[in-house]
């Protein structure tokens, strides 16, 4: 089949089914995005009204806010998976279970860092602090008043009291989720996931704010040092060996390199690496079981190998622990106390960063078509949310500060009521779509079972039954090279 007409058929299985699936769940996800909204929306208020008082304090609950909005954000991509059946793909030998299907706890406790990573790298956590900002300036006297959060966290920003005191604020949260998490994974006790969880919020946050504060003054305090001025000659010497550089080349190619400096680079940045990060994180919520057995088709190896990402996950902890068992009898107290600080500061690598970079590099290989397929449905949502922002924005029109204070956040609500869960039902369809892509690879290289012979699993059941719901000619196009 063309490149052109699998794309249209890539195009049609998004668009309908995430429209089918958006529709027949719409009561469920409007009643948990609004839950999470409010949740949000109370915190925040909240937050505010403690500034007063401690800005720690505030920090701790507006840190519950995103807790609320990312919860409800994994929760439906949970039910969106669940109406997809992206659990029946994986046949039922080859499951495992790690703790996310019968835990809502356990399954935010796993995915909470990496939905907040890509909340802070696209700058949503940024714009949520600035609110915080705004509206705790006004709750203290107005937008001219010099009191904000921010202020008050800041106070003696310059003394080296103050940077001691972020430091540990901010290591002390990190190592005590560490401890929290650890109990967790031990004791199974599921309102621990939640503490967990907003523990987590509070880290990145007051790593944000706070830390982000300190480390800006200390890299004012070190433009003023003689060996930041000895750098920034350097730089100002290569920055004019560039520019003699290009007025000797061709006007061409100088021409192309501007072209991909103004344009190409943030067309990459923002069009394309959003869609297929937020995908990638999005997979996290259905198991690095998922996201192992996909990687064995795209192989071409039969599940049987059980060389699967999840299960040398397990032996790399379980390693871990022996390794240091086997240490604690046998090395100095000293040995033993560093390998313990190293597990404590570096065991997120292996718990929930590396799965993310598995799960981005096997998003990447589902093939040129399909991701040029979701990019292109992925902008036209963001196309049609920002037309819709507009339209409200007229409707609304101009007012001051105390109307916005008042009516802001159920203008927000209603500018992302509508389109935010399709955007999220968007990416479980999308993720199902990469699985089947692998799959039908595997089924078209025989390699999908040892012999050849496919038995009758839950996963094939659920294929078949995919492929039913497919627009017509789109069986043709499963089989990719």
């Amino acid at each position: 089949m063309l490149p052109i007409t699998m794309l249209g058929t890539d195009l049609a299985i998004l668009l309908v089914n995430t429209t089918r699936v958006w529709l027949g769940l719409l009561p469920k996800i409007l009643t948990i995005w609004m839950i999470g909204w409010l949740g949000y929306q109370v915190t925040l208020k909240l937050a505010i009204l403690a500034s007063g008082l401690s800005a720690w304090l505030s920090l701790v609950i507006f840190s519950c806010g995103f807790v609320f909005k990312l919860s409800a954000i994994v929760l439906i991509l949970r039910l969106a998976g669940a109406e997809l059946r992206v659990r029946e793909l994986i046949p039922e030998d080859e499951y495992e279970d790690d703790g996310r299907e019968g835990s809502v706890a356990r399954l935010l406790a796993i995915t909470l860092l990496p939905f907040l990573g890509i909340y802070t790298a696209f700058g949503q956590v940024q714009d949520a602090a600035g609110q915080l900002q705004i509206e705790s300036k006004f709750q203290s006297g107005g937008v001219l008043s010099t009191e904000d959060i921010t202020s008050r966290l800041n106070v003696d920003s310059g003394s080296p009291r103050h940077y001691l005191t972020v430091t540990a604020v901010v290591v002390g949260a990190y190592l005590l989720r560490r401890l929290l998490d650890k109990v967790h994974e031990h004791t199974g006790w599921r309102p621990l996931g939640i503490v967990v969880a907003l523990v987590e919020g509070f880290f990145v946050l007051s790593a944000l704010i706070v830390g982000g504060g300190a480390v800006s003054r200390l890299l004012s305090w070190l433009d003023n040092r003689a060996f930041v001025g000895w750098l920034a000659a350097v730089g100002r010497a290569i920055a004019s060996a560039w520019s003699a550089l290009l007025s000797v080349l061709p006007q061409t190619l100088v021409t192309v390199l501007s072209a991909i400096k103004d344009n190409f680079w943030p067309v990459l940045t923002q069009v394309v690496s959003q869609p297929i990060i937020w995908l990638a994180v999005a997979a996290l919520v259905y198991g690095s079981n998922v996201i192992s057995v996909a990687e064995l088709w795209r192989k071409g190896k039969p599940l049987a190998s059980r060389v699967r990402v999840a299960r040398r996950v397990m032996e790399r902890r379980a390693g871990r622990a022996e390794v240091r068992a086997a240490r604690r009898e046998q090395s100095t107290r000293a040995a033993f106390v560093r390998e313990e600080f190293k597990e404590a500061f570096l065991g997120d690598i292996d718990d929930k960063y590396l799965p993310t970079v598995h799960s981005l590099r096997l998003i990447l290989r589902a093939g040129a078509v399909f991701l040029g397929a979701y990019v292109l449905v992925y902008n036209a949502w963001q196309i049609a949310a920002n037309y819709w922002q507009t339209a409200l924005d007229r409707v609304i029109g101009g007012h001051d500060i105390v109307f916005w204070s008042t009516f802001g956040p159920a203008v927000d609500l209603i500018t992302d009521l509508p389109l935010e869960p399709w955007r999220i039902c968007l990416l479980a369809v999308a993720l199902q779509r990469a699985l089947e892509i692998f799959r039908s690879r595997a089924e078209a290289t025989g390699s999908l079972y040892p012999e050849g012979d496919a038995p009758l699993t839950a996963g094939s059941e659920a294929s078949r039954r995919f492929a039913d719901r497919l627009p017509v000619g789109a069986a043709a196009a499963e089989v990719r090279a």
